[in-house]
């Protein structure tokens, strides 16, 4: 059981006064007894003896004068003896005389009583013989015993006074005011604020205490309220941010949906087309006809798949830009070309007005901005629905080193609401939404256009007006290059070169590939572009064949079974006559960043990214 600290300092101050009773009202007092009265049977001896002289001197002269001198002295004595003058015949003992003479004592048994303290001494004269018996009454022992003993008395109650002062005092100004900062402290761990201290001007630790104490509660009243203040902030946010997930889980399941629908569009129309096609009655227009579809299909398939997997992919590694050598004018005409596809049987008229970029030689990624320019020409075709759509692009300064141009895409189409024109670069976000959206698209677009437009140190600029039409423009600052193309394109049957200037058809390549049709597909496309091609379908065949056949330039798959391409490098490797005579180039659709870092570093030369067409598999047997 726990007791309070008034409780064991007052059961602590009870024993220390027990004891010291003890000793002040008992052991003292009875040891001062025995030193009083022994000092007094010494006083009545001495005493005993000089009365007995004068008693045997008075009967000896039966001098009764004497006698009254004796009583006289004895009255006069401040000690209050009794002297007794006791006969002893042979038939009667008695008391012969008492002085002082006022004093009454009726036989000799009362003076041997528990009354006095008595000595006595004999004597023989010829009239009587006897004994003198002094005495002192016990009453007056204890009377001394009481003048010695008060101030002990006196002493013992100050004590007991001062005990009870200090209790009070300890209560009072120790005791009490802990208990109140205990009853704070509780209140306190309970939020309760209203209990307050009562403020006395003390300098010791319990003042101390009080003053940090009532600090504490000022600070926990205020950080209380700043808590709740953070609380609510905190709800608040809670509920902003849980509205904001709804919205963006609610906007990523209208583009999950949107996905699936625009995946499977194309890929409708590509086997329809297919299926019309291996009619064997089909017409040869017809026939021509839906092999176009066919071919917009998948490469608007191909465009969308490119867009999904370019955006995944930049959410978590950044853009790496492959700068080379770039004849602008050249590149924009293909831009052109491609776009005019899109405006195929459309009363939309398109125009690219590039005029100012010929015979610009600049270094650029042309994947990445021509994948800008693309998503911007494709969003300014899909909103509009008369009019026209304008590519421009303008010189706005020309330096020694470099040159900043300014593209420009504007349509006449629907315009963008001026509460949209910061969302709509936004991932997902699309002005329409469920069933009944006018407009087709995953919403990622202009979202890839700003990401890649970071990468390049650019931004993109948008202005609009509804039903009046957007204009979008950026700006770019390219490098000039040094390099000299030649001007004059052969268009009939040209055979392809690489950069050295050696003619392709000359060099003799391998192509190692698992799967059966894409093996088939690539060697026909080689045949199209006059190379032949020797075919192995795994990496353990293709060494083989590279160790007795002379080959030139080995084209392999990655991922393929028991042994990918990754092992046919490193046997290429490790090999010094392959090794040095070999150029080695990996064809993989996974093309992501780290990657492609991860097969330079294996040694290939550069990757090619599948899927493949004649027109990449063309520029990219240019470059080799």
């Amino acid at each position: 059981m726990n007791r309070s600290v008034l409780f064991q300092v007052t059961a602590l101050m009870v024993s220390v006064t027990l004891l010291v009773a003890l000793m002040m009202l008992y052991v003292l007092p009875n040891r001062q007894l025995a030193i009083l009265e022994a000092s007094m049977r010494d006083e009545l001896s001495s005493l005993t003896a000089a009365y007995s002289i004068s008693v045997r001197s008075a009967l000896q002269q039966q001098d009764l004068s004497a006698l009254e001198e004796l009583n006289a002295q004895v009255s006069d004595d401040s000690r209050n003896p009794i002297v007794a003058i006791i006969s002893n015949d042979d038939t009667e003992t008695g008391i012969f005389a008492v002085f002082p003479d006022s004093e009454v004592i009726a036989d000799v048994d009362e003076i041997y009583g528990l009354n006095y303290l008595v000595a006595e001494s004999s004597f023989e004269t010829d009239i009587i013989n006897g004994r003198v018996a002094v005495m002192f009454k016990r009453e007056d022992l204890e009377a001394r015993l009481w003048s010695l003993n008060q101030p002990l008395y006196l002493s013992f109650a100050f004590i007991c006074l001062l005990q009870i002062v200090f209790a009070k005092q300890l209560s009072k100004r120790v005791l009490l005011p802990i208990i109140e900062a205990a009853s704070l402290a509780d209140k306190l761990s309970d939020r309760q604020y209203d209990q307050r201290l009562h403020k006395v001007a003390r300098r010791d630790e319990i003042g101390q205490l009080a003053a940090s104490l009532r600090r504490l509660k000022t600070m926990l009243k205020v950080q209380d309220r700043e808590n709740r203040r953070l609380l609510l902030s905190l709800e608040d946010t809670v509920a902003e941010r849980t509205a904001e997930l709804t919205e963006a889980l609610a906007a990523k399941d209208s583009f999950t949906a949107s996905v699936s629908h625009e995946l499977r569009t194309p890929l409708h129309s590509i086997i329809a087309s297919l299926d019309l096609m291996a009619d064997a009655t089909l017409d040869p227009k017809d026939r021509q006809s839906y092999l176009r579809i066919a071919q917009r299909g998948s490469e608007a398939l191909l465009l969308l798949i490119n867009e999904l997997l370019d955006f995944q992919r930049w959410e978590h590694e950044k853009i790496v830009l492959k700068n080379e050598p770039t004849e602008l004018h050249g590149f924009l005409s293909d831009i052109e070309k491609t776009t005019e596809m899109l405006f195929d049987d459309s009363p939309i008229h398109f125009e690219a007005l590039i005029d100012e970029t010929r015979d610009v030689y600049v270094m650029m990624d042309q994947q990445r901005i021509g994948q800008i320019l693309l998503n911007l020409l494709g969003n300014a075709r899909k909103f509009t629905r008369e009019g026209e759509v304008i590519l421009e692009v303008r010189t706005l300064n020309h330096t020694e080193h470099f040159t900043e141009f300014l593209f420009v895409v504007s349509d006449t189409g629907i315009g963008i609401d001026a509460d949209n024109i910061e969302k709509i670069s936004e991932p997902y976000f699309q002005t329409g939404d469920g069933l009944n959206r006018k407009f087709s698209g995953t919403g990622l677009g202009l979202s890839i256009v700003r990401k890649l437009l970071d990468a390049v140190d650019s931004k993109l600029n948008i202005s609009s007006e509804l039903g009046q039409g957007s204009v979008f423009e950026f700006s770019l600052r390219l490098q000039n290059s040094a390099l000299e193309e030649e001007k004059s394109v052969e268009h009939s049957e040209p055979e392809l070169r690489s950069q050295s200037g050696s003619s392709v058809s000359s060099y003799k390549f391998l192509y190692v590939e698992d799967i059966q049709t894409n093996r088939m597909v690539m060697s026909a496309m080689m045949k199209r572009l006059g190379i032949k091609l020797t075919l192995a379908s795994s990496a353990r065949e293709a060494f083989k064949i590279l160790q007795n056949q002379d080959i030139d330039i080995v084209i392999t798959d990655i991922q393929m079974p028991e042994h990918s391409g990754l092992d046919l490098m490193s046997w290429i490797t490790n090999d010094p006559v392959l090794a040095k005579k070999l150029r080695v180039f990996a064809c993989t659709a996974n093309a992501g960043s780290d990657a492609v870092q991860e097969f330079e570093e294996a040694g290939f030369e550069s990757v090619l990214t599948k899927p493949l067409n004649l027109q990449v598999l063309e520029k990219f047997l240019e470059r080799i």
